[in-house]
């Protein structure tokens, strides 16, 4: 009986041990596309805010974000081109949005800049 349970703690450890493992291992397409989340939820809120001074302080965490998705879509272990096209056009979308002189330009941009941030999401699974 005491081998039986022995035998099924070692097993047990090894599993957890194995999973944490897994758990660990975040390849470079698996941050691009948490930033790429991050970077939409803040164009997002950018594009929803009422005030340009609130929209342009969200613009360039959001603008941040895209950025790092774009370099953890060019390291080897993801190496995904289109994935980093959207993403550097998120970038590009983002900082006309920050740079507009009015309410609606700045969310026309942002706009633009969520869908690419959407396109980097979507382009992703096919480069794994």
């Amino acid at each position: 009986m005491k081998r039986t349970y022995f035998l099924i703690v070692i097993l047990a450890n090894m599993l957890f041990s194995v999973m944490a493992q897994e758990k660990k291992k975040v390849n470079g397409c698996g941050m691009a596309s948490t930033y790429a989340e991050m970077a939409f939820a803040s164009f997002k809120k950018a594009y929803k805010a009422e005030s340009q001074d609130d929209a342009k302080s969200l613009l360039k965490e959001a603008l941040a974000k895209a950025k790092e998705a774009a370099a953890y879509t060019i390291v080897p272990d993801c190496n995904c081109q289109n994935a980093k096209n959207y993403a550097l056009n998120a970038v590009t979308f983002g900082s006309k949005a920050l740079k507009s002189k009015d309410l609606d330009g700045l969310k026309k941009w942002a706009k633009q800049a969520m869908d690419m941030s959407l396109d980097v999401l979507t382009a992703i699974p096919n480069c794994q």
